[in-house]
């Protein structure tokens, strides 16, 4: 999925393997918010990559979806990253996908979109912000945007805070996009 308009881009990353993915339905979201403001952008979907466990060795000893998603994430100006929640933390695959990827990202600027099963895992995206921060240098901005299973209703958010919360967080990750 490409929305090519602008100077700068923005890579969003689905971090779920669920084919019904809520996080994947908040990212959808996010795209909209794009497409509105004319920001480039593409879409890393690890449910689409042909994953392999990081176990240390030199990029590119990894498959060429790995390494094409490197590549993507070497041209980008930003992320905003969806992350579902899986034991009050990130989840396995995102980590792994990080793991092996984010030096891509260094000194960039972050977005996070996180989705869990109940209302009290939010500070779940800490965990993540710990990663961005201590590994890649990376800034990431608030809000952090936050839904749980009650702000969906038929596959779609229900919660406009989630949304407003959405366009906040694009505004300011874009006003520092645009000033580095």
């Amino acid at each position: 999925m490409v929305q090519k308009t602008g100077n700068n881009k923005i890579i969003l990353i689905q971090g779920s393997l669920n084919p019904n993915s809520k996080t994947a339905v908040i990212l959808d979201e996010v795209v909209i918010i794009l497409k509105e403001k004319n920001i480039t952008y593409e879409v890393i979907d690890l449910r689409k990559l042909k994953l392999e466990f990081c176990n240390g060795r030199d990029l590119k000893d990894y498959n060429e979806d790995l390494q094409n998603a490197y590549k993507l994430m070497e041209s980008a100006n930003g992320y905003i990253i969806g992350m579902p929640v899986y034991c009050y933390s990130v989840s396995g695959v995102l980590k792994n996908f990080l793991d092996i990827t984010c030096s891509a990202m260094e000194n960039k600027v972050t977005g996070i979109v996180c989705n869990a099963g109940g209302v009290m895992s939010y500070l779940a995206s800490a965990d993540l912000m710990k990663i961005l921060s201590y590994e890649v240098h990376a800034l990431t901005v608030q809000p952090t945007v936050y839904a749980y299973g009650n702000d969906f209703k038929d596959g779609q958010i229900a919660n406009e805070k989630v949304l407003h919360k959405a366009r906040t967080m694009v505004e300011r990750l874009m006003d520092i996009v645009k000033h580095n």
